[in-house]
C-alpha cells in the first residue's frame, strides 16, 4: 500500500510538471512573461514601466535559473531525475521502517508511518512544487528523508545487539561494499561472507582433551556446512547477550523450549519449531563430536566460543533423553576470571578481615566451598590474588585435563590423570621442596587427605576447596573420605562457605521504608535503617513506563557473594571425633553461637546491594 500511494503521488506530481511546458508562451510562466515584455519594447514606455518590466525580467531569469526548467525553457533532465532517485529512495526507507518496526514489535509503528507519509507528501509533493527555487525544495526533501531515519535508527539500535544495528561505521561500509560490487563490479575492503559468519559476532570450535588437531577441524567443517549450524550460533548468541551462564534445550514433540540461566536463575527465551531445533542439534552434536542420532543415552562434549574475538569461553555441551524427548545443557565457562579483589566480590568490612585472617593462617587446613554453580573457582582465585605471595611460597598441584588461571608468584605442578600420573607420587615430590601454603583444589580420596592432613604437622598452611551448601555439609563430606575423624578434626582450621545472590540493578531499583516487622525479622531494631531497596513494582494500569535498558526489566544485574566463616574451635573438634550425622554436625555448630550466612545477607540488604527477597531466595528461609 505504502508503495502505491507513492506512485500516484510521484504521477500525479509529474503530471502537474510537464503540463507547464505547454503553456510555455503564455503569460504565467517564466517564458511568456519574456515574450510578453519584449513585445512591449515595441512601444514606447514610461521610466515606470520600464523599471516594473526589468524587475519583472529579472524574476523570470531566476525562475528559469533555479526552477525545473533548463535551457530553451524546457524541464531540467538532471533535476528531474535527481527528484525521482531521492522520492524512490524515500519511498523505499519508509517501507523498511515500517517492516522493521513491525518485526521488532514497536508499539509506535502507526505514528511512524504518518510522520513519514506527511513528511513525503508535504516535502516530497507540495513543496517540490509549489516553491520555485528547486535546490532549495532538495535540501528540505533530504532533511525530511535523513531525520526521520536518523531519529528512528537511533532509538531502535540502543537496545540491540552490534550485529543487529544499522547505520553503523561497520553497517555502512558493508553496505555499500555491496552496493559497489553490485553495480559498479569494484571490490572495497571487504569479502563474500561464509554462511557461519552471517548474523552475530560469534565463532564456534570444536574443542577436547588429547583429540588430535585434524579431528578437531573436521568436526569444526562438518558442522558449519549443516544447515543447523547458524540456528546454534544465534541462540548462544543471544544468551551471551543476555548475559547467560547456561542455555537448556528441551525438545518436545512440536517445540523445543529454550531457557537462559542469567545471575543463578532460569528465564524463558523463545522456543524453536522442532524441525528447526532438530537440525540445530544434530549441527551441535557433530561440533562436540557426539552420535547425532542417539537421543537418549547420555553424552558430554566441549566446543569453544568467542564472542566479538574478545570474550572467549570454554563451553560443554549435555544431553540425555528424557521423558518428554530429550533435553540438553550448555555450560559456559570463561577462560579468565574476570575478578581481582574482594569488592569485586562483593565482600567488604569484616568478612573482608576474617577471610584474610584464614589465608594468612601460618599453619592449618583451609576449606573453600560453595555449592555447584556459586563460583567457587573465582572466589578461590581472588582469594589467592589477595594473599601475600611474596613472602611466602604458595605451591598448586593441577591436573592437566582441568586446569586452572596461572596466579603470579603461584608456583604450578602438572599432572595428567589421562596418562596415568600418580597424583600421590606427584604430591610427595612438591612436599619435599617444602612449600609454605599448598594448594589442591579436589582432594578425591583418603590417602590424599591423610597425606595433606600430616604435612600441616609440617607448618604448611593446605587449602583445599568442596562442592557443599554450608559449613556442616563440608565438614561432613571431608568425614566421609574414610580419613581418622581424630587426625582430621585436629588439623582442620576454617571452613569459608559462600552463595552468590543477585545484584539489585542500579538503573531501576526502588526504595522503600521497612516496617518494624520486617526489620526485627531481619534482626534489627526498629529505626536502625531509613530505607532498603528492591525490584521497581509493576506498572499500573494504564501507566506507561519504558522498561530498563540495562537489565532488560529483570530488575537484577550482576552477583554478589554472601559468605560464612567457620572458625573450628574445640567444641566442634569434639563432634568432629564422634563421627557425627549432618544434623549432629549442625546442632554442634550453632551450639557455638555461629550464625552461618545471615549476617553477610542481612548486611548486604541493609547496603541497598540485594533485596530481601532475594536473601530469602537464596537462603531459602
Amino acid at each position: 500500500m505504502m508503495r502505491r500511494f507513492a506512485s500516484v503521488l510521484c504521477l500525479t506530481f509529474l503530471t502537474v510538471l510537464f503540463a507547464g511546458e505547454i503553456s510555455e508562451h503564455l503569460p504565467g510562466t517564466a517564458s511568456g512573461h519574456s515574450l510578453f515584455a519584449k513585445e512591449k519594447e515595441k512601444e514606447e514606455l514610461t521610466p515606470k514601466q520600464i523599471q516594473n518590466r526589468d524587475l519583472f525580467l529579472k524574476m523570470g531569469e531566476e525562475a528559469e535559473k533555479n526552477g525545473w526548467y533548463g535551457t530553451g525553457h524546457y524541464f531540467s533532465i538532471t533535476k528531474v531525475v535527481i527528484w525521482l532517485i531521492l522520492i524512490w529512495s524515500w519511498v523505499g526507507m519508509i517501507d523498511w521502517m515500517n517492516r522493521d518496526a513491525e518485526f521488532y514489535r514497536n508499539k509506535k509503528r502507526p505514528v511512524w508511518n504518518t510522520v513519514n507519509c506527511a513528511l513525503l507528501v508535504v516535502l516530497g509533493g507540495f513543496t517540490t512544487a509549489f516553491l520555485p527555487i528547486f535546490w532549495v525544495s532538495l535540501g528540505m526533501d533530504i532533511a525530511g528523508f535523513m531525520v526521520p531515519l536518523w531519529i528512528y535508527s537511533s532509538i531502535r539500535n540502543k537496545p540491540l545487539p552490534p550485529h543487529e544495528r544499522v547505520l553503523t561505521p561497520a553497517h555502512l561500509k558493508f553496505f555499500l561494499a555491496i552496493c559497489f560490487k553490485k553495480l559498479f563490479k569494484v571490490k572495497v575492503e571487504t569479502r563474500e561472507l561464509q554462511p557461519y559468519e552471517i548474523g552475530p559476532p560469534i565463532e564456534l570450535g570444536a574443542a577436547g582433551k588429547n583429540i588430535p588437531e585434524s579431528d578437531l577441524t573436521g568436526r569444526l567443517i562438518l558442522a558449519r556446512n549443516h544447515e543447523g549450524f547458524n540456528e546454534f550460533r544465534f541462540v548462544l548468541a543471544d544468551a551471551i547477550i543476555k548475559r547467560a551462564d547456561a542455555v537448556m534445550f528441551d525438545y518436545g514433540e512440536v517445540e523445543t523450549k529454550i531457557r537462559f540461566q542469567i545471575d543463578g536463575v532460569w528465564h524463558s527465551a523463545k522456543s524453536l519449531p522442532r524441525e528447526v531445533s532438530d537440525q540445530m542439534c544434530i549441527a551441535s552434536k557433530i561440533l562436540c563430536g557426539m552420535d547425532p542420532k542417539q537421543r537418549r543415552q547420555k553424552q558430554q562434549g566441549n566446543f569453544t566460543a568467542a564472542f566479538e574475538k574478545k570474550r572467549k569461553f570454554d563451553a560443554t555441551y549435555i544431553c540425555q533423553g528424557v521423558p518428554t524427548g530429550e533435553r540438553a545443557l550448555v555450560q559456559f565457562q570463561t577462560k579468565k576470571i574476570p575478578f581481582k579483589t574482594y569488592a569485586d566480590l562483593g565482600i567488604d568490612g569484616k568478612e573482608e578481615a576474617k577471610i584474610r585472617e584464614v589465608i594468612n593462617t601460618e599453619q592449618g587446613m583451609a576449606i573453600f566451598s560453595a555449592p555447584p554453580g556459586n563460583g567457587l573457582r573465582s572466589s578461590l582465585d581472588v582469594f589467592l590474588f589477595s594473599a601475600d605471595r611474596f613472602t611466602r611460597e604458595f605451591v598448586t598441584v593441577e591436573d592437566e585435563q582441568n586446569r586452572y588461571q596461572e596466579i603470579e608468584n603461584v608456583a604450578m605442578t602438572i599432572y595428567d590423570s589421562f596418562k596415568g600420573d600418580d597424583l600421590l607420587k606427584t604430591l610427595k615430590d612438591v612436599f619435599f621442596k617444602e612449600p609454605q601454603v599448598f594448594i589442591l583444589r579436589d582432594i578425591g580420596n583418603k590417602d590424599i587427605l591423610e597425606l595433606c592432613c600430616n604435612e600441616v604437622d609440617n607448618g604448611r598452611l593446605i587449602v583445599t576447596t568442596d562442592r557443599a551448601k554450608d559449613a556442616a555439609e563440608t565438614l561432613y563430606n571431608f568425614l566421609q573420605k574414610g580419613v581418622s575423624p581424630q587426625l582430621f578434626a585436629s588439623k582442620i582450621s576454617y571452613i569459608v562457605t559462600q552463595r552468590l545472590a543477585r545484584r539489585l540493578c542500579v538503573e531501576c531499583k526502588e526504595a522503600f521504608q521497612p516496617a518494624p516487622v520486617l526489620l526485627q525479622k531481619l534482626g534489627l531494631p526498629p529505626g536502625a535503617v531509613k530505607e532498603l531497596y528492591r525490584v521497581r513494582s509493576a506498572p499500573q494500569e494504564g501507566e506507561k513506563r519504558k522498561p530498563c535498558l540495562k537489565c532488560e526489566d529483570l530488575g537484577y544485574f550482576g552477583r554478589t557473594a554472601i559468605v560464612e566463616v567457620l572458625e573450628i574451635n574445640d567444641a566442634i573438634r569434639k563432634a568432629l571425633m564422634t563421627s557425627p550425622t549432618l544434623p549432629q554436625l549442625q546442632q554442634a555448630i550453632q551450639k557455638t553461637g555461629h550464625k552461618g550466612f545471615v549476617p553477610s545477607a542481612v548486611m548486604q540488604v541493609v547496603r541497598g546491594v540485594t533485596s530481601v527477597e532475594e536473601m530469602m531466595r537464596v537462603l531459602k528461609m
